[in-house]
């Protein structure tokens, strides 16, 4: 799950998804914050001026009242019963209002929504400074745990002054409504983000999918290493897209061109190559079809001689065609290795198919006296290989473990299964690789021999073969030694 999320994300659709994401959560985000403090600005100065009329229709009808009792239309206690009553009425229509108090010009409390607070001397300095200066001033603090804007305003004519209002009204209802504009807001930017991402990765797929089209197509012909496979039809498109995948055949289709003459080239270089390890083994073959034909004369002449029983002709037919049929195994054996041809797969023992290789190569082991130990395992199945292409790659690292391998030297030969694979492995003992050399051995034309004694294009061409047929071949050696080549075949 890990895994999977890891590869989309670092995927082009799942790249362009995060991105776009990315922006529209920012910019959306950013935006409704903007609204969002320009509304809130908006809520409080609509509070604010709210506040200052009801502050100015208060200070206009308490004014009227300070006149009435200057003229004497009104004692002083006619005008704190009236304080009194329009404070009481006036927080009845607004619930918002949390206090009120009248202020005479000396600083007293003429009047108070809380009855405790008549006759105190009052103490806020934002309301005597409205005192000092006759300017309204609007504050904000708590009231009872309460957020509250203050305003005190100045009761007066001109340069007359009376007091001052002071009036607090809760701003809890104006703070809702923002909360409310806020989670409004949260809202349909979830909700316009979840349509946008919707729609974005419906874009994403349909603009990525020729793109992941192609790069299966290439995932295929890496996994497979077949360039001559069948691919899905890709429809044309006339954006970059197009143009992409317009290249992107063109550049597979120079890809089969050049697999192609790469196995030209190839099957070449193999033919000459395995007609190389055929000259070189000729001495060895005329020696091995030789001694039978030297016996097969000999049988001749007794046979031509007067006086031969019938038992003494059996036996000499009887050598006579054993001998014929040697020569007959070994001709047979050069003329498959020979033989030009394409890659035919098929089921082979592989332990039956090394047995009968060695044939061509008892003369020259006996020649050099080394010994060749088979370590063949009875448990591997039939593997699925062209006979003809690995007779080739186990002639020429048997033809250079020969050559490397001193007088009286060993040749080893083993077979095993292991997690799947058919490992067939050669060693000799003669005086290895050195670590200079080790690393270039595939290299096409890279040999170590004089001239004309080798063209440099056996293990190269053997490793072509082997990866041809889904294995892979390694080299282990060690300077006084030996070597050991390694093949890896799959089973299945």
């Amino acid at each position: 799950m890990i895994e999977r999320l890891r590869r989309w994300i670092f995927s082009l659709q799942g790249k362009f998804i995060l991105v776009a994401s990315f922006c529209i959560f920012v910019f959306t985000l950013t935006g409704s914050l903007i609204i969002i403090s320009r509304e809130e600005k908006l809520y409080r100065q609509d509070f604010i001026n709210q506040t200052k009329v009801l502050a100015e229709i208060s200070r206009l009808m308490l004014t009227n009242v300070m006149v009435y009792n200057d003229l004497g239309m009104m004692d002083k206690q006619d005008v704190v019963d009236y304080f009194d009553y329009y404070i009481m009425n006036l927080m009845e229509q607004d619930k918002r209002i949390k206090y009120v108090a009248v202020i005479d010009e000396k600083g007293n409390i003429l009047a108070h929504s809380n009855i405790a607070e008549f006759g105190h001397f009052c103490r806020d300095e934002h309301t005597m400074k409205t005192l000092l200066t006759l300017s309204t001033s609007i504050t904000e603090s708590r009231f009872k745990n309460e957020p509250v804007i203050n305003i005190a305003t100045p009761l007066n004519i001109s340069t007359k002054n009376w007091g001052a209002l002071r009036i607090g009204l809760s701003t809890k209802e104006m703070q809702e409504s923002i909360n409310s504009l806020k989670k409004e807001r949260v809202l349909i930017v979830l909700f316009f983000s979840a349509i946008s991402l919707t729609i974005i990765n419906i874009g994403a797929k349909v603009l990525s999918r020729p793109v992941i089209r192609l790069s299966n197509i290439m995932d295929g012909i890496k996994t497979h290493g077949d360039l001559e496979r069948q691919f899905p039809v890709i429809k044309d498109r006339r954006d970059e897209i197009g143009e992409l995948q317009k290249s992107f055949l063109w550049m597979l289709q120079r890809l089969r061109d050049a697999d192609r003459e790469h196995k030209k080239t190839i099957e070449v270089l193999s033919q000459t190559e395995k007609m190389v390890s055929i000259g070189r083994l000729a001495s060895g073959i005329a020696h091995e079809i030789n001694n039978p034909l030297s016996g097969i004369t000999l049988c001749f002449k007794n046979l031509m001689e007067a006086g031969v029983d019938d038992s003494t002709k059996d036996r000499l037919v009887q050598a006579i065609n054993d001998g014929l049929q040697k020569i007959k195994k070994i001709v047979e054996q050069l003329l498959d290795f020979s033989r030009m041809s394409v890659t035919e797969k098929a089921p082979v023992d592989i332990n039956n198919f090394i047995t009968r290789l060695l044939i061509l190569f008892n003369y020259p082991a006996s020649k050099k006296e080394i010994n060749v130990v088979n370590d063949l395992s009875d448990d591997i199945p039939e593997i699925l290989i062209d006979e003809n292409k690995m007779a080739q790659v186990f002639m020429n690292i048997l033809i250079n473990a020969l050559q490397a391998t001193d007088m009286g030297g060993t040749l080893t030969i083993r077979t095993r299964s292991d997690n799947g694979f058919c490992i067939v492995s050669i060693g000799d003992t003669g005086a290895g690789i050195t670590p200079d050399v080790l690393p270039n051995i595939f290299d096409p034309f890279f040999t170590t021999k004089g001239v004309g004694e080798g063209t440099g294009l056996g293990l190269s061409v053997s490793k072509g073969i082997v990866e041809q047929h889904g294995g892979m071949i390694e080299v282990d050696s060690r300077v006084g030694v030996g070597t050991t080549f390694t093949i890896k075949l799959p089973i299945t």
